[in-house]
């Protein structure tokens, strides 16, 4: 897929723009200028804020930006949610940028760097691509702290979704994701009723926990701290774990044998990999005791972290959960329960 540039300067770094332009077309790029398009003076947070809403928005892939120092603009973009502005004025950093810190927006100085050294800039940061791994884990806990300081500046008092005054244990306020985790699925598991030998589905995208979208950045070490906190609330309440695999492996699940035994379980030949199950499966395939997969399963309750679509593994009838937490890292939340269907009653219609 080729990238979608948004590209933009003010005054002093007009120049500097209009030859990274020529690199684009060179490279037969997309991208869209949102001025300044001549070297009269304007102010730099305008173009900067235009770029990075755009990016912010997903309408771009990444943006450029350019002043005179590059200074200006990354500061100014960086105050918008979702960017990650990186200030790069050598080809190191701006490899190291994209692989370690996934940045966004690339920002340069028009009376700092040339016009050949930026386009060497510019290439490389363009080839590059995030590395994923240890580091999602810390563009996660950076889009937490910008989570966190946006809700308080609107008045709220907010951990991953939470209610003002939730009363969360404080290990889950300081942001340990396998106790986030644990503490979720004991909830659900009070909340569900579950009895020992009950079945609880899990679904998880490690991108998504790390702040990029589903299938690009998966986690192996995300998906051990997801495993640590399942399996923690799992033994406590005596139910099995079915962990659910990618599309790619048709949303087969890792069981125990034994659960597939009592429950009569489909079986399935295939070991989850990283690109090919997800990092959740893959780390439920190496650490539960006999580890097999099935084709499907009917859970009695069901935990999905981004939107992974586990209703499909649910018993009927699913009936949602709502907690305080309404996110682990950037991944939205959804829990269910399930309960008989029930038949008749005041509100049944027969004709």
């Amino acid at each position: 897929m080729r990238l979608r540039i948004a590209l933009a300067s003010d005054h002093a770094g007009f120049y500097l723009k209009e030859e990274i332009k020529k690199l684009l077309e060179e490279e037969g790029l997309s991208y869209h200028d949102f001025g300044t398009y001549s070297p009269e003076a304007v102010d730099y947070p305008d173009q900067a804020r235009a770029v990075a809403e755009a990016v912010a928005r997903g309408e771009f892939d990444r943006g450029i930006l350019c002043c005179g120092t590059g200074i200006g603009v990354a500061m100014a973009a960086n105050k918008v949610p979702g960017i990650r502005a990186a200030l790069c004025h050598d080809t190191y950093s701006a490899r190291t940028s994209r692989e370690h810190n996934d940045a966004n927006v690339l920002a340069l100085g028009g009376r700092v760097v040339g016009p050949a050294l930026a386009r060497e800039i510019v290439s490389v940061w363009l080839k590059t691509q995030f590395s994923g791994g240890r580091h999602a884990r810390r563009i996660a806990k950076i889009a937490e702290i910008e989570r966190q300081y946006s809700s308080r500046l609107d008045g709220e008092e907010v951990f991953c979704g939470c209610s003002p005054g939730g009363g969360l244990p404080q290990e889950v306020r300081e942001g340990d994701l396998a106790a986030q985790v644990a503490y979720v699925a004991r909830e659900l598991l009070k909340v569900a009723g579950l009895k020992p030998g009950d079945i609880l589905v899990a679904g998880c995208s490690t991108s998504e926990i790390a702040g990029q979208r589903i299938g690009t950045a998966s986690s192996l070490e995300i998906g051990e701290q997801v495993l640590q906190g399942l399996l923690e609330a799992t033994r406590e309440y005596q139910v099995y774990l079915a962990v659910q695999c990618c599309e790619h492996l048709n949303r087969a699940l890792v069981v125990e044998a034994q659960a597939a035994e009592i429950y009569g379980l489909e079986q399935v030949t295939v070991v989850p990999a990283l690109k090919a199950g997800g990092a959740l499966a893959t780390a439920a395939y190496r650490a539960l005791h006999r580890p097999v997969v099935v084709s499907s399963i009917k859970a009695h309750a069901g935990i999905d972290i981004g939107d992974t679509l586990i209703g499909m593994h649910l018993k009927p009838v699913a009936v949602p959960v709502r907690l305080e937490v309404k996110t682990i890292g950037c991944a939205h939340l959804t829990l269910a329960r399930t309960r008989p269907a029930l038949i008749g009653g005041e509100r049944a219609v027969y004709r």
